[in-house]
């Protein structure tokens, strides 16, 4: 699947799935991103500012991915570029994976439950944040 065919369905996909949502939120970079606003020390991720800029402060995961693809498009890669190869691939973010696994590659929710429930134990037992394995076939 080349990059402009990712861009042409997250044209029409919704902004998460009720597992990258709850992943983000509870375990996550949603997560992180409310302990370092509250506390006031740390560095935010620059795609959650990012999206307090331009996307009013909706950090989807539609919105992740395709300011992601964009910034690799601007950044020199070609759209006709092989998205597995030259990114689907380096994701470590579950929450960004279960999300494109569902939204672009159209995986059923029944389909990555199991990946879900295990991201979810491996963050519940001390896990940190984007070191699961396990998250591609």
């Amino acid at each position: 699947m080349e990059i402009k065919e990712v861009l042409d369905i997250l044209n029409q996909a919704d902004n998460d799935t009720e597992y990258s949502k709850e992943i983000f939120k509870a375990y996550e970079e949603g997560k992180q991103d409310i302990e370092i606003i509250n506390s006031k020390t740390g560095n935010r991720r620059d795609w959650l500012v990012i999206a307090d800029i331009y996307n009013k402060g909706d950090y989807s995961q539609k919105f992740h991915l395709k300011n992601y693809l964009e910034f690799k498009l601007k950044n020199g890669l070609d759209e006709t570029a092989d998205f597995r190869k030259s990114c689907y691939r380096y994701f470590k973010n579950a929450a960004l994976v279960l999300y494109t696994r569902e939204a672009v590659f159209g995986e059923s929710k029944a389909e990555i439950k199991l990946i879900f429930e295990n991201v979810k134990k491996f963050y519940k037992d001390g896990g940190k944040i984007n070191n699961y394995s396990g998250l591609r076939k």
